[in-house]
This record gives C-alpha cells, sequence and structure tokens, in this order.
C-alpha cells in the first residue's frame, strides 16, 4: 500500500464526518508514513493533537475501508517517538511494502509511460509498447515476459491508459488471468455465455495478465482459444504478460503456445544500477524528498532482484528517516538490517562485478560490455576480468565467453596485466582493487 494514496482518498470521507474545526485543526496536519496490506502508520504533530484524534480511530478505521474497499488496523504516533521508530523497523522486517495493486478490472492511473524509467533491460520491451498504444498493428499478440516486479504490469496498464486518453471510443479490457479464469467458472455455474463473450470478444484491446495461470484449466484454455481467434481475425489487440516464454507453458494446448507465439515475444531483464537509481531519483522527487547519495547507492546496491523490492527499501528507509528525523546512511541501514540479512553472504556474480567495477569507474555496464578500447574503459574491463578470475575462480574461457566471446588469451593478458600492476610498490590500482572489493564483499 502507499500510504499517501490510501490518505488522500480517505480524508474527504472523514471531513464529511466531523466538524470543519477539528478537520482544520487535528485531522489536516496528520501525516501518513506508512501502510501495507494490514495496517497504516499515522503521525500527528503532539500529544494533545494524538489526544484528540485517538478517540476518533474507529471513524478514520471505517473511512479508509470505504475509500480502499480494504480494512486496515490504523497506528498513531508522535514523529520522533521509539515506539514509531521501532513499529516501522519490524514491519519492514515482517514484509516488504509494494505499490498498490489495481482490482483485477480496473487501470492503475500511475502507471503510465511518464511514470515508466525505461533502462537497457526493458527498454525494447517499452518501444514496442509504445508502438502498441499509438495504434501500431505489427505487434500482435505481444507477449511480455519476465520475472515478478520487473514493470511488466506498469507497461501493460500504460498501454491502457494511453489508449482510453488519446482513443476513447476503443474499449479497453484489462483483467487478470486468475479474474479470466473465475469469470469462466461463473459463466459455466450460471450458463451465462452470451454476457462473458460480449464482455471480452467485444474488446478493441485485451489485456491479460499472468496469462501462465490458463496452465492446467482445459476448459478455460478452449474459450480463451476462440476468443483470442476472434479478436485477432477482426484486428484487435491483444497483449499478455507472463512469468516464462510462451515456449515453456508445457501444460499449455499447443495451439495457443502457438498463437502466443505468432507476434512480438518481449524478455524484460531486472533493472541494471543505474536504472535503479534513476527509480529512486523519480520516487524522491514524486514524493518531493531529498535523500544522500550514499542512501541511494545503498538501496540500488542491495535490492536489484525486482522493482517492488526496491520501492519497499525506499519506503522503509524514507518512514524510518523521517521518524528519526535523521537521514543518514547509518539510518538507513538500521531501518533495511532485517531485510538484508547479515548472516547471508551477498552472492557475488560476474553482473555484479560488473556494475561495481562500471560504478566506481563512472562509466556504464554497456561500456565495459562493449568492445570500445579507450583507456578509461580498457582497464575498468580487464579490472572485471581479473576479479571474475581471482575472486570467483572462472576459467578463462567461461570469462571471454561472459564477455562476449573473447578468446582467452585476451583474458590471460588481462588477468597478468593487472596482477603485474598490482605487485608495484605504489599502485594505485591497488587501492581501487581494494575500495571495489569492499563494495563487492561487505
Amino acid at each position: 500500500m502507499d500510504a499517501k494514496i490510501v490518505w488522500n482518498q480517505t480524508l474527504p470521507l472523514i471531513k464529511d464526518e466531523v466538524s470543519d474545526i477539528k478537520y482544520k485543526t487535528f485531522i489536516q496536519p496528520i501525516v501518513p508514513v506508512f501502510a501495507n496490506d494490514d495496517m497504516i502508520l499515522l503521525t500527528v504533530p503532539d500529544e494533545f493533537s494524538k489526544e484528540q484524534v485517538t478517540p476518533i480511530i474507529p471513524l478514520i478505521k471505517n473511512c479508509i475501508e470505504t475509500a480502499i474497499r480494504k480494512e486496515l488496523d490504523v497506528k498513531l504516533e508522535l514523529p520522533n517517538s521509539a515506539s514509531a521508530l521501532e513499529l516501522v523497523h519490524q514491519l519492514s522486517s515482517d514484509s516488504v511494502p509494494v505499490s498498490p495493486e489495481t482490482s483485477s478490472s480496473q487501470l492503475n492511473a500511475d502507471y503510465t509511460f511518464d511514470s515508466f524509467i525505461v533502462g537497457s533491460g526493458n527498454r525494447f520491451a517499452h518501444a514496442a509498447c509504445v508502438s502498441v498504444a499509438e495504434g501500431g498493428k505489427q505487434y500482435n499478440p505481444i507477449f511480455l515476459y519476465g520475472g515478478s516486479g520487473l514493470g511488466k504490469t506498469h507497461l501493460m496498464h500504460a498501454v491502457g491508459n494511453y489508449v482510453q486518453s488519446h482513443f476513447p471510443s476503443k474499449k479497453v479490457v484489462y483483467v487478470n488471468c486468475e479474474r479470466f479464469v473465475n469469470d469462466f467458472i461463473a459463466t459455466i455455474q450460471n450458463s451465462s455465455y452470451t454476457e462473458f463473450r460480449s464482455k471480452y470478444r467485444n474488446a478493441d484491446f485485451l489485456l491479460i495478465d499472468d496469462i501462465q495461470f490458463l496452465e492446467r484449466k482445459e476448459q478455460t484454455q478452449v474459450e480463451f482459444f476462440y476468443t483470442f481467434n476472434e479478436l485477432y481475425e477482426s484486428g484487435k489487440m491483444i497483449m499478455m504478460t507472463c512469468d516464462k516464454p510462451p515456449q515453456s507453458l508445457s501444460s499449455l494446448e499447443e495451439r495457443l503456445r502457438s498463437r502466443f507465439s505468432s507476434g512480438l515475444i518481449v524478455d524484460i531483464q531486472p533493472a541494471d544500477y543505474e536504472t535503479r537509481v534513476a527509480i529512486l531519483n523519480r520516487r524522491m522527487q514524486d514524493d518531493r524528498i531529498s535523500l544522500p547519495d550514499t542512501v541511494i547507492d545503498y538501496i540500488a546496491s542491495n535490492f536489484a532482484s525486482n522493482i517492488r523490492e526496491l520501492d519497499g527499501a525506499f519506503k522503509t528507509v524514507v518512514a524510518y528517516c523521517f521518524l528519526a528525523n535523521s537521514f543518514t546512511l547509518d539510518d538507513a541501514k538500521i531501518a533495511l538490517k532485517d531485510m538484508i540479512s547479515p548472516k547471508q553472504a551477498r552472492q557475488v556474480t560476474p553482473e555484479i562485478i560488473v556494475e561495481v567495477v562500471a560504478r566506481s569507474s563512472n562509466i556504464t555496464v554497456n561500456d565495459i560490455m562493449s568492445n570500445k578500447r579507450s583507456k578509461d574503459i580498457l582497464v575498468p574491463r580487464q579490472i572485471c576480468m581479473f576479479l571474475c578470475r581471482s575472486e570467483l575462480n572462472m576459467t578463462f574461457p567461461k570469462i571471454g565467453e561472459f564477455f562476449g566471446g573473447k578468446d582467452h588469451t585476451t583474458i590471460l593478458h588481462a588477468c597478468n596485466k593487472i596482477e603485474t600492476e598490482l605487485k608495484s610498490a605504489d599502485s594505485e590500482l591497488s587501492v581501487r582493487i581494494d575500495s571495489i572489493k569492499k563494495r563487492l564483499f561487505n
């Protein structure tokens, strides 16, 4: 849950239930700090305000439930109280707060192309979705696949929102596949086939999220096959997301896999470091706050698997630092200490080595992985090769394969060159590599 969104939707309902003076004096100064699926944390400026607001917490809970159709526990604290700090820390260790989800039949207005951060891992997917939204028919169907929290749903909603905004006569139907399956089950029970088919087969844009839920649903697969065919033959747009490519949907009918593969298949990769930093910078801009570069680097370096975890870590740090009235790297480490388990050694991979070396050298990952031979790129590339050999014990052929098929003699030369320079008594390179190792393993 996003605390600000929840609170902004709730405020008008509270305003209708209390006097104007009470609303302006005690409700408006409330600051929403943190929310998850079970609870929202609100802060009030002083003890007197807390005494005045506490009796109406049941009213606030009712208004929240009315606004978002979900019951949340309400916690009321002072900004710098120890209990509030402990609460944020406890919640961050229990679960990662994520972006607000939409109901399965609605588009999330916050998910637009403007709010989507484009990086190397999603650039092609973004370009294809923009083309589709603008009316391009060359990518039909479009099949986005990748791990959880990489932006597939965001792009799908962005397509729907763009079409509704620019082509209001077009009918956009967005649905999670699980909802599609449930709708079809209800159709069988009620014999309401006409209504079901009218809903899905009259769409100009059919957007289906998490299509993997069709697996092992034989009757639903048959229904979806005919829905797909009717839309496709009518020139309507079909967009699907999945956690794996069509060929890996082993329990799906072959004729469906074939149709899913007939259009554009796009793999969305995890965001690289630069993209993660850009996402965090956008979050700061949207929330009108500023965190030190060291804090942003710490979050971006430790939450690389998906954007939801990155967002959750950011919200946790902001909430904790806001309550502590201190925005330092040490505060961020405390806020995230249970989300970044000290008991688990960081698994260093060649990809992480390249990321860390690129950051420390003020170049990009793409620079290192390219064939450019300028000194400012060649030396960092050689450092990466050396670290893959010395720290990961990779063979020369394996390192060469990782760096785009380079010959093992090239890797051997790079490693020997770095080793020779490290033996120099006053080697600046030694300090540089020690610093990189600390980032990798600490």
